[in-house]
């Protein structure tokens, strides 16, 4: 009988684990990235780009192994240590954020339309610019798809305390067709961050596509190393922005160049 209520607890162990990971991959929004079809050039020739999603706040944060030990006390202290440091930092460099979000709008417009898009930039969220779709508002007229970006994390991160803060990026990119309302492309990019330090849990995605930009001139030991290059910091975050951008848009290029072999003479 001791033989078979071990079998019985291994087996609920087993189906409680395939459950929890069910509930995980239902939790992500970013399952797998959808690339591209670019067969077909013609299918989408205006975009419109609707606002960003972001928190808008550069994120200062080092995360502590002990606190989760500790328990829910404990988070809630490294909480307000966290969002105490954000604000210090935001003091030091009070335009950034605004400043980096919006040279990666302009960048991504830009690099689409040297790929030969039309963009029509709209000053609304993802989801009005789709309701507006619906009900024929002019400034969605001839809107083919639209650019949905969701910054999921941007700023310096610590996983523990003996790692250094990184700058970095963690943004989402789906475009999405408005009369099918079709995901026609999605990517989720790390630009900057290590890859092993990132939780896919915490930021509902199951994937990322790593870009390594890593400057060791912008990693700092400790918090407050960090505040005494609050300026000089800010660079590291600016050239984030941009290649999230790049990257972002260059996703969407919609032919293939293949190299040829250049003719001797």
């Amino acid at each position: 009988m001791h033989v078979n209520d071990q079998i019985f607890r291994v087996q609920w162990f087993h189906i409680l684990c395939a459950m929890l990971l069910l509930l995980l991959s239902a939790c992500s929004t970013h399952q797998q990235p959808v690339t591209l079809d670019k067969s077909k050039p013609q299918a989408v020739m205006v975009i419109g780009l609707p606002q960003f999603d972001d928190s808008k706040r550069i994120d200062i944060r080092r995360e502590n192994p002990v606190y989760a030990i500790i328990g829910i006390t404990a988070k809630a202290l490294q909480q307000v240590a966290r969002e105490y440091k954000r604000i210090q930092y935001q003091d030091a460099n009070p335009s950034l954020h605004r400043y980096c979000v919006n040279s990666m709008r302009h960048a991504i417009k830009r690099r689409l339309r040297k790929l030969g898009y039309q963009v029509k930039d709209l000053d609304m969220t993802y989801w009005q610019a789709q309701s507006a779709y619906r009900n024929k508002n002019p400034r969605l007229k001839g809107v083919d798809a639209l650019l949905k970006v969701d910054i999921k994390r941007f700023g310096y991160f610590s996983a523990s305390p003996f790692k250094p803060y990184r700058p970095g990026m963690v943004v989402a990119a789906d475009l999405i067709s408005t009369k099918e309302r079709k995901t026609l492309s999605s990517n989720v990019y790390n630009v900057g961050y290590d890859p092993d330090d990132i939780s896919r849990f915490d930021l509902q995605i199951s994937y990322m596509t790593n870009i390594h930009v890593a400057d060791k001139r912008y990693f700092y030991r400790n918090f407050k190393t960090l505040m005494s290059h609050a300026k000089a910091s800010s660079s590291a975050l600016k050239f984030v922005a941009g290649v999230a951008a790049e990257s972002v848009a260059g996703d969407l290029e919609k032919h293939n160049h293949p190299y040829f072999l250049a003719k001797r003479r």
